[in-house]
């Protein structure tokens, strides 16, 4: 057994206060919280800028939503009818995007995506395409060059380098479907970088 004296054991019962004291005072110094505000922008790597039409059809409409991101058209089609959009979208990305474009559209119309360096740009007018070329991009294989790829029901992917783009949707109303007002509806997103 240790033995100590009186003075030992009250000299280390105080060192063991001091030590707790100063431990407490420690941790309690430690509380505190930062205030204040910070301010956040976020900037929208694609836009669109301008949508116009070229059409067999009698009379057409566009917008463009609120954040610039998508646009709608209405137009009326007769059967076997083609209908061009002419998208001017600006890349504000330091770097060319891969963007996707879901285009929701009735199961009665055929859809091709395309930029504006292909030859069929303004299609029906001055275009060396047909109307039986309308589905050329349904798959990967068949797309041209600037044509988009195909991923999906209504989804197509294509390249928009740095700056302003033009990419053209081109609908065709099938001969079966009955001709009328028709909603073509347009949502652009990024994908990612070339980089």
């Amino acid at each position: 057994m240790v033995e100590m004296s009186r003075r030992a054991v009250i000299l280390g019962t105080a060192a063991l206060g001091a030590g707790g004291a100063g431990v407490t005072a420690a941790a309690s110094g430690l509380n505190g919280s930062v205030e204040g505000q910070a301010d956040v922008q976020a900037e929208q790597a694609l836009i669109v800028d301008n949508v116009s039409v070229s059409d067999d059809g009698d009379a057409s409409f566009t917008r463009v939503s609120d954040d610039n991101t998508e646009f709608q058209a209405a137009v009326e089609l007769n059967n076997g009818d083609t209908v061009g959009f002419s998208a001017e979208i600006t890349n504000n990305a330091d770097d060319a995007l891969d963007a996707q474009f879901a285009v929701d559209v009735p199961d009665t119309i055929d859809v091709t995506v395309r930029t504006a360096s292909d030859d069929t740009t303004n299609f029906g007018n001055n275009s060396s395409e047909s109307v039986d070329d309308i589905d050329d991009n349904v798959d990967d294989t068949d797309a041209d060059d600037d044509a988009a790829v195909k991923t999906g029901e209504g989804t197509f992917v294509a390249n928009l380098a740095t700056g302003e783009t033009v990419v053209n949707i081109d609908a065709e109303l099938d001969d079966t479907a009955s001709p009328g007002s028709y909603d073509i509806g347009v949502a652009i997103n990024p994908l990612s970088t070339d980089n």
